[in-house]
């Protein structure tokens, strides 16, 4: 094994590549931490209905809202779906915009639930579902 001293190569001069590497490093580090921010998309959606119970046959006004960034500056679709009990999710309504109210009439007895979608459009046949919202019920009587 060669020591400093055989190779050529004096103290000094290790010392400061030693100093070069470790600034380098704390350049990089210091980099990687302030890009490393909380780069967090924001998205919000809600739906709600203006009353928990309606006679069948009468109407009940179910409002969606909702807006997203996580696609950037593809458009977004808010959608309203519809469920009479345990059946499949029906979309009611869908609009470029953050929001829609629609008047549902209660057709049948029993519970009616309702929740809305965000959706990003990147052509006329392909949505990508961004996110759903909680479920809000309605029971016709």
């Amino acid at each position: 094994m060669k020591s400093i001293a055989t190779t050529g190569i004096s103290g000094r001069r290790i010392g400061r590549r030693i100093g070069s590497a470790v600034a380098v490093l704390a350049v990089a580090t210091a980099g990687l931490a302030a890009g490393a921010g909380t780069a967090s998309a924001k998205s919000a959606i809600t739906v709600s209905a203006g009353s928990h119970t309606v006679s069948v046959g009468r109407t009940v006004q179910v409002t969606a809202t909702g807006d997203s960034d996580d696609f950037g500056g593809t458009p977004i679709q808010l959608c309203l779906d519809e469920r009479v009990g345990a059946g499949a999710w029906q979309q009611l309504h869908c609009v470029s915009g953050g929001w829609t109210r629609v008047a549902v009439r209660a057709q049948h007895r029993g519970e009616l639930q309702f929740r809305s979608q965000l959706l990003a459009v990147f052509g006329p046949h392909h949505r990508v579902l961004d996110r759903t919202s909680e479920t809000v019920s309605v029971w016709a009587y």
